[in-house]
C-alpha cells in the first residue's frame, strides 16, 4: 500500500515526484541532475499551455538552472525518510544520489506526474554535464545570458510564446502551399510603358517652360 504524502511545500512535492517517476524505470538522480530534470519539467507544462508546477523560482548559471529552496526541498524529504541520500563518488562533480525508499501516491496531479514521468523518460538516463548543455538550449536560459549576469530570473513563458509564434508560422506555411501560384499579368507591363510615352514629351515641355521662366 502506497503512503499518503502531506509535502509543506510545492517544491518537496515536486522533488519526491522527480523521484519516484525515476524509481519505475531505475534511473539515478543525483542531486546535480534533479534541479535541471524539474526546470525541463517545469519549462515542458508551462510550453503546453498549463502552469509551472514546481514552486521553484529558476535562475541560471554556468551549470543551468537552480533554486537554493531546492537544497531544503531536498532536506526535507530525507529527513521525512521518504528518501535516502547518499554520497557517490562515482557520479558527477561529487554529486548525492537521492533514492525513494517507501511507496508513495503520486504527489502531484495526474496531468503534472505525466508531465515528468515523459521528462525522466526522455532525459533522466542523462549525465548532468548533458543535462545543463540541454538546458542552456532553452529559450528562458538563452534570454538570460544574453540580458545579464548569472544569477537572473528565468522567464518560462518565453518559451510558451516562441511556442505560439512558431505554431502561428506553421500555420501561415501551411495555408500558404496551398495557394495557386502567383504570376504576373503580361499586359501591366506594356500599358505602363504606353502611359510614360504618353506623357513623356509633355513633361518634357512643362521642365522646359519651367526652367525658361526662371
Amino acid at each position: 500500500m502506497s503512503r499518503p504524502l502531506q509535502s509543506p511545500n510545492p517544491l518537496a512535492g515536486a522533488v519526491l515526484a522527480v523521484l519516484k517517476a525515476a524509481r519505475e524505470p531505475a534511473v539515478e538522480i543525483t542531486t546535480a541532475k534533479l534541479a535541471k530534470l524539474l526546470y525541463l519539467a517545469d519549462l515542458e507544462a508551462v510550453e503546453s499551455g498549463r502552469t509551472q508546477f514546481s514552486g521553484a523560482t529558476w535562475r541560471w548559471d554556468d551549470h543551468g538552472p537552480y533554486d537554493h529552496a531546492l537544497m531544503r526541498a531536498e532536506d526535507w524529504v530525507v529527513e521525512s525518510e521518504l528518501v535516502e541520500r547518499h554520497d557517490d563518488r562515482n557520479t558527477e562533480h561529487g554529486s548525492y544520489v537521492l533514492t525513494v525508499t517507501v511507496d508513495i501516491d503520486d504527489p502531484l496531479d495526474a496531468a503534472d506526474m505525466d508531465c515528468v514521468r515523459n521528462v525522466v523518460r526522455l532525459h533522466g538516463g542523462k549525465s548532468a554535464t548533458v543535462l545543463a548543455e540541454l538546458s542552456h538550449e532553452t529559450a528562458p536560459v538563452i534570454e538570460a545570458r544574453a540580458g545579464g549576469e548569472p544569477g537572473g530570473l528565468l522567464d518560462l513563458n518565453r518559451a510558451r510564446r516562441r511556442r505560439q509564434v512558431e505554431a502561428l508560422l506553421e500555420r501561415f506555411r501551411s495555408r500558404r502551399r496551398t495557394w495557386p501560384p502567383q504570376q504576373d499579368d503580361p499586359g501591366v507591363g506594356d500599358a505602363l510603358r504606353t502611359e510614360f510615352l504618353k506623357t513623356r514629351d509633355a513633361l518634357r515641355r512643362a521642365n522646359a517652360k519651367i526652367l525658361g521662366d526662371q
